[in-house]
């Protein structure tokens, strides 16, 4: 019997997968927990236009990731400043929350996991690089240089 997966089965297949299994495992496993839908032709083209709006949505994202990263590469360096010692240490830290509130209030719309401090919270005075990430196929690097306020 010919089916298409709804999910992911291990050692059987992946999600959206076209395949070929016994009828009792389809009939009595499969479909009544919804696992799976027949290969019919109508669920074929149904299937193939949920891809192509899946394909859509990827896109759109895409094309927003490389607006806000050519936003960030445009501003170049971010400068934070925050109260320290005389030593440079910060009392406290900079974190992805500061960042995120500069970001924005540059009109750079950016979430927490968009953000990642590869070396941890900001605690010197200095230039830090920090990786942004707004989409899993893009991201770049930009410096912050982090002052006594």
């Amino acid at each position: 019997m010919k089916i298409i997966l709804l999910e992911k089965i291990e050692k059987l297949g992946n999600k959206n997968e076209k395949v070929n299994v016994k009828a009792g495992y389809a009939r009595n496993y499969l479909l009544p927990k919804q696992k799976a839908i027949l290969a019919t032709t109508k669920n074929l083209e149904k299937l193939k236009n949920e891809e192509k709006k899946q394909k859509q949505k990827i896109s759109e994202k895409i094309i927003i990731a490389k607006n806000k990263i050519k936003k960030i590469k445009k501003i170049g360096m971010l400068v934070i400043s925050s109260k320290s010692s005389k030593d440079g240490k910060f009392f406290g830290s900079i974190g992805v929350r500061e960042i995120i509130k500069k970001l924005n209030s540059l009109g750079i719309k950016a979430s927490k996991k968009e953000i990642n401090l590869p070396n941890g919270p900001l605690r010197n005075i200095g230039k830090h690089i920090v990786l942004f990430k707004p989409h899993n196929e893009i991201s770049t690097k930009f410096i912050i240089n982090a002052i006594k306020e």
